[in-house]
C-alpha cells in the first residue's frame, strides 16, 4: 500500500506544479492551530479535516480544498509549521479585483483558486515519561536510560564504576558535550559488534538515531540500543564460597569468574545436583599439582579442600597388570592390580575365570527361536570378566551344522558352541552353548513382495491364476488345485534346489491345474417334439368311402419334405422351435436348452453356446436332433438328443388332440400348484395344521374378450376356454376344504404316500375328463335350442346361406380353384347358424363345426398358434398345402 507520507508528497508536488490563479505566493492565515506531539495529526486523513475546518472558519464561499503535506512533519518536529492548501472559492464573495481571475468549474459555477498556508506549532512530548504501551513512548533497552531532548529522545548507558543520575527533564546541548568528554569502560558503552546493538561503542544514541523520534528508522535505531549488565550484579553460578569477578570487557565470550580462596580448589560455581559429580579434588605427591582426573572434571564444582594422590606422578609400571600401589607408609611401588595374582610364569594374571553371557537371550534358556525366512545373525557372548587380560586369551565359535547363505529354508534346530581358553585356570577352557530353534512358518501367508526380495526360496510358486492354493505344511508347503480340476497346483517349469530348500510337498514337475469338468446339458420344453399334420388322400365320395389308388403316391409325396421342413425350422429358429408348446408359443432358443459348467470359479453358464445339429431320421416319422456344447478348456459335453415325432392325422381329429393336450397342461399346472401349496404347508410346520385356513378371496367374474365392448368381432367360442382356465385356476387356491383333507391324511401316513395318492387320484379324475370330452366331441348331437318347426328350420338355413354363403366358384367341372395353393371344396365350407333372438349362442362344447387349428402361421404347418382360443382359419378358408412354395 500507499504510505499518507507518499501521498502528502504526491500532493504536494501537484500543488506546486499548478499555477494558482497566476500567484507567486501564498496568503497566510492568522491563527496558528497548537497540539502537542502526542496530539498532533499523523497523516493526512488527520491534517485534512483540521485544515478544512480552519478554512471553512475564516474564508467564504468554500466549495473546494486541496491539502499538500508530510505526514511526518508535524509529529517529528517541534516547532511551527505551515500547511499549504489549494482553496477554490465563489467569486461572488470576492473582490472585485480578484473575480478577473474567476473560470468556470465542473458544475458551472464561476470560482476563484487561491493558495493559503496554515500554520501549526508543535510542542514537545517528553517521551520518557508517558504510560507503557503509549504509541510515543521510548523504546529504550534496559540498562539503558531515557533522557528527553526539545522534540525527541535518546538512551545513555548508564555508569557501572561511579554512581549518578540523569536529568528527567528535557536536556539541551551541554549535556551531550560534557557526556561525550566522559571516560569510561566498555561496561559503560554499547557493545562493540553491530550484530548485538545499535550505535556500537557508543555511551548513547545521541547523534547516532535520527532525530525525527517516530520514523520506523528512528524507533528501530533506538530499540536496537544495548548496553552491557553487570554480571556481578546480577544472577550467577557462583557458589557462597567463591568471589564473582568480572571480566575487563563485556564483549569477551565469558564476561565473568568464580575464584575460590587461597588453600581451596575448584572452580568456584555452584555444584549441580545430579549433574555434577561430588568435588574430589586431588593434588599429585607433590602437594601442588592437581591430578589429570582433577582437570578432567574441571576441577569440580564449588571450592574445596584438595587430597594428596600418593601414586599420581608415580613413574608407569613396566610389567603387564602391574599399576602404582600405595604402603601402608604411604609410600608408592608397582604391584598387581586388583583382581590378579602374581604367577611366576604368566606375570599378574586373574585369579578367577572369566563369566560368558549370552547376548541376546531374551528369555535366559540359552535358546534362540527363530523362523523361516529369518537370517541366522552371530550375536555372540558378552564376557564378564572385570579383571580380563590379553594374552593367552582366544574364544572360538563352532556351529553344529554349516549356515546357509541368506535366509533360513529348512525347519529344524542347531547349536552354536562358544569357548575361551584360558591355559592358567583348571579346566583350561571355558565352553557355553546356543541352541538355535527354526520354527516353520506358513507360506501360504507370506508378504510376497517382502519374501521375493528376502527370501525367494520360501515363496509359493502355486498357480493361482488356475485356482491353485496354497496349504501349509510342515517345514514346507502344497499346492492344491480346485474342484473341477486334476494336476499337481503348481507353476510349469520349475524346479527347486534341495539342497537349498524342501522341495514342496506334491510337486510333480509343475502340471498346474486343468479343467477336467465336463459340461452338462439339459434339454427344456416338450421331448419328443410333436408335430401334428392331416393325413394326406385323394378325394372321396359320400356314398363310397374307397381309396383311390394314387393315396399312397400323396402320402410319399408328402413325407419325403419332413426332414427338409425340420431342418429348416431348426436353422431358422436356432432350434427354438422344437420347444414351443401352446403356453410358449414363441420361445427363444435359450428357453429350449440350458447347458453348464461347473469349474473352481462356479457355474458357468453355457446355454448360448450350445450348438443344434441336424435332425438324424431315426424312422419314417421320427427324428432325433443333437444338441452339443464344449466349454473353454475343451471338455466337450455328452450329447444329448431331442426325439421329433411327427404324426399323421385325420383333419377332424386335429382338434380334439390339440384340446387333449391343453387340457393335460391345464391339470399339470393344478397338480404343481397342489404340490406348493403342500410343500409350503409343510413349511409352516404341525403347529399350524389343525388352524383353518383363511379363506381365499372369491375369485372376480370372468369377462369375456371382447365381452361387452358392443364391438362385433366378439367370439363366444373364446369364452370357454378363458373363463375354464381361470374357474380351474380359482378352484386350485380356493380348494380349501381338500387342503384340510391333505393336512389330515399327512397325520395319519408318510407324506410322500400322501403325494402318490394325490398323483394318482388327479390322473384318475384326468382320465374320466378326457374319455368324456373326447365322447362328446367324437358324438354328433344337435343343437341344445328347442325343437322348431319345419318352417322355422327352413327360414333359419335360408337365412345361414344368405349370410355365410360361399365366394362364388368358377364353372370348371364343380371344384374349386386352387387359392394359395389349396383346394376349398364347396362340401367342406361349414358354418354356425345365428342363434335365433333370446337364446344363447352354442358352447364350444357342442359338435366341431370349424377347425381350431394351433398352427398360427400359415406359411409354417408345424408352428404352433400363440394361444389356444385363439382365431384359427376354417376348414373352407384357403391354407398352404404341405410341400407348396410357402415360407418355412
Amino acid at each position: 500500500m500507499v504510505s499518507s507520507a507518499t501521498l502528502g508528497f504526491l500532493a504536494w508536488a501537484l500543488l506546486t506544479q499548478r499555477q494558482v490563479a497566476g500567484q507567486s505566493t501564498c496568503e497566510r492565515l492568522k491563527r496558528s492551530l497548537t497540539y502537542t506531539q502526542e496530539e498532533a495529526p499523523r497523516d493526512l486523513s488527520g491534517v485534512l479535516p483540521v485544515v478544512v475546518g480552519r478554512v471553512n472558519q475564516v474564508l467564504e464561499g468554500v466549495v473546494n480544498v486541496e491539502v499538500g503535506y508530510h505526514g511526518d512533519d508535524l509529529q517529528g518536529r517541534v516547532g511551527e509549521h505551515l500547511v499549504k492548501c489549494e482553496v477554490t472559492r465563489l467569486a461572488s464573495v470576492l473582490p472585485d479585483d480578484l473575480k478577473t481571475q474567476a473560470h468556470v468549474d465542473d458544475m458551472g459555477r464561476n470560482v476563484v483558486t487561491q493558495c493559503f498556508e496554515v500554520p501549526f506549532t508543535i510542542l514537545d512530548t517528553n517521551e520518557c515519561k508517558l504510560p507503557l504501551h503509549h504509541p510515543l513512548r521510548h523504546q529504550c533497552q534496559a540498562p539503558s536510560i531515557c533522557v528527553n531532548t526539545n522534540g525527541s529522545y535518546d538512551c545513555v548507558c548508564p555508569r557501572i564504576e561511579s554512581s549518578g543520575t540523569y536529568p528527567s527533564d528535557t536536556v539541551d546541548d551541554e549535556f551531550w558535550v560534557k557526556l561525550q568528554a566522559e571516560e569510561r569502560t566498555p561496561w559503560e558503552l554499547a557493545y562493540n559488534s553491530s550484530s548485538r546493538t545499535s550505535c556500537p561503542s557508543s555511551p548513547s544514541t545521541h547523534g547516532c538515531c535520527s532525530e525525527r523520534t517516530n520514523s520506523k528508522d528512528a524507533m528501530a535505531c533506538r530499540s536496537n540500543f544495548h548496553c552491557p549488565k553487570d554480571p556481578c550484579k546480577g544472577a550467577n553460578d557462583c557458589a557462597s564460597s567463591s568471589t564473582c569477578v568480572r571480566e575487563s570487557s563485556p564483549n569477551a565470550r565469558k564476561t565473568y569468574s568464580c575464584r575460590c580462596p587461597e588453600g581451596l580448589m575448584g572452580n568456584g560455581q555452584s555444584c549441580r545436583p545430579g549433574i555434577d559429580p561430588k568435588p574430589q579434588p586431588k593434588v599429585r605427591f607433590d602437594g601442588v599439582t592437581p591430578t589429570e582426573e582433577t582437570i578432567k572434571n574441571n576441577y569440580y564444582c564449588d571450592c574445596t579442600a584438595p587430597v594428596v594422590d600418593a601414586c599420581s606422578g608415580f613413574p608407569p609400571c613396566k610389567g603387564k597388570h602391574e599399576v602404582c600401589i600405595v604402603t601402608a607408609a604411604n609410600v608408592p611401588q608397582c604391584g598387581c592390580k586388583p583382581g590378579y595374582v602374581m604367577h611366576e610364569t604368566y606375570g599378574c594374571v586373574d585369579e578367577s575365570p572369566p563369566v560368558m553371557k549370552l547376548r541376546h537371550d531374551l528369555n535366559g534358556d540359552q535358546t534362540l527361536r527363530l523362523k523361516q525366512g529369518d537370517v541366522y545373525e552371530e550375536y555372540a557372548v558378552d564376557i564378564q570378566d572385570e579383571n580380563a587380560e590379553e594374552y593367552m586369551r582366544s574364544l572360538k565359535i563352532a556351529y553344529s551344522r554349516p549356515l546357509p547363505h541368506g535366509c533360513l529354508t529348512k525347519v529344524g534346530e542347531f547349536h552354536v558352541n562358544y569357548t575361551i581358553a584360558t591355559p592358567w585356570t583348571t579346566p583350561a577352557f571355558l565352553r557355553l552353548t546356543r541352541r538355535v530353534i527354526i520354527e516353520d512358518i506358513d507360506e501360504c501367508k507370506l508378504d510376497v513382495a517382502k519374501f521375493e526380495t528376502e527370501c525367494p526360496p520360501l515363496v509359493p510358486k502355486c498357480n493361482t491364476e488356475a485356482g491353485a492354493t496354497c496349504v501349509n505344511k510342515i517345514g514346507t508347503y502344497t499346492c492344491q488345485c480346485p474342484k473341477y480340476t486334476s494336476g499337481d497346483g503348481f507353476l510349469s517349469g520349475l524346479s527347486f534346489n534341495a539342497e537349498v530348500a524342501v522341495v514342496p510337498h506334491g510337486f510333480k514337475g509343475g502340471t498346474g491345474c486343468h479343467d477336467t469338468s465336463k459340461p452338462v446339458i439339459e434339454l427344456k420344453g416338450p421331448n419328443p417334439k410333436v408335430f401334428r399334420i392331416s393325413k394326406c388322400g385323394a378325394l372321396g365320395g359320400v356314398m363310397s368311402s374307397k381309396q383311390m389308388d394314387h393315396d399312397a403316391d400323396l402320402k410319399s409325396a408328402q413325407q419325403k419334405y419332413y426332414s427338409d421342413d425340420i431342418k429348416l425350422m431348426i436353422r431358422q429358429t436356432v432350434g427354438a422351435e422344437l420347444c414351443a408348446t401352446h403356453e410358449l408359443s414363441r420361445p427363444n432358443a435359450s428357453h429350449c436348452v440350458k447347458a453348464f459348467d461347473e469349474t473352481f470359479k462356479g457355474k458357468v453358464d453355457l446355454s448360448r453356446e450350445v450348438s443344434v445339429g441336424d435332425p438324424t431320421q431315426t424312422s419314417m416319422l421320427q427324428w432325433r436332433v443333437p444338441y452339443d456344447v464344449e466349454d473353454a478348456a475343451g471338455n466337450k459335453a455328452e450329447t444329448v438328443w431331442r426325439d421329433v415325432v411327427v404324426e399323421e392325422v385325420d383333419l377332424a381329429d386335429v382338434e380334439a388332440r390339440v384340446r387333449s393336450e391343453s387340457l393335460l397342461q391345464k391339470n399339470a399346472e393344478i397338480r404343481r400348484a397342489v404340490e406348493q401349496a403342500l410343500a409350503e404347508e409343510r413349511r409352516k410346520g404341525g403347529s399350524r395344521r389343525n388352524q383353518r385356513t383363511a379363506e381365499c378371496p372369491k375369485c372376480p367374474a370372468c369377462t369375456c374378450p371382447g365381452d361387452g365392448s358392443g364391438s362385433s368381432s366378439f367370439d363366444p367360442s373364446l369364452c370357454d376356454p378363458v373363463c375354464g382356465a381361470r374357474d380351474q385356476t380359482c378352484t386350485a387356491v380356493e380348494f380349501s376344504s381338500a387342503m384340510h383333507l391333505v393336512i389330515w391324511l399327512e397325520g395319519l401316513m408318510p407324506p410322500l404316500l400322501v403325494t402318490a395318492l394325490l398323483i394318482v387320484c388327479v390322473l384318475y379324475f384326468m382320465f374320466i375328463i378326457i374319455r368324456m370330452f373326447w365322447s362328446f366331441q367324437a358324438t354328433p348331437r344337435n343343437s341344445y335350442t328347442p325343437a322348431y318347426n319345419a318352417e322355422e328350420r327352413e327360414q333359419g338355413l335360408k337365412n345361414h346361406i344368405r349370410e355365410f354363403s360361399p365366394e362364388p366358384q368358377p364353372q370348371n367341372g364343380g371344384f374349386a380353384q386352387p387359392h394359395n395353393g389349396g383346394f376349398t371344396p364347396h362340401s367342406m365350407i361349414m358354418a354356425r347358424s345365428p342363434a335365433p333372438s333370446g337364446q344363447r349362442p352354442p358352447r364350444s362344447g357342442g359338435p366341431p363345426v370349424a377347425s381350431a387349428s394351433i398352427y398360427g402361421d400359415v406359411g409354417q404347418p408345424f408352428s404352433p398358434s400363440p394361444r389356444f382360443g385363439d382365431p384359427s382359419p376354417r376348414f373352407g378358408d384357403p391354407s398352404p398345402r404341405f410341400g407348396d412354395p410357402s415360407p418355412r
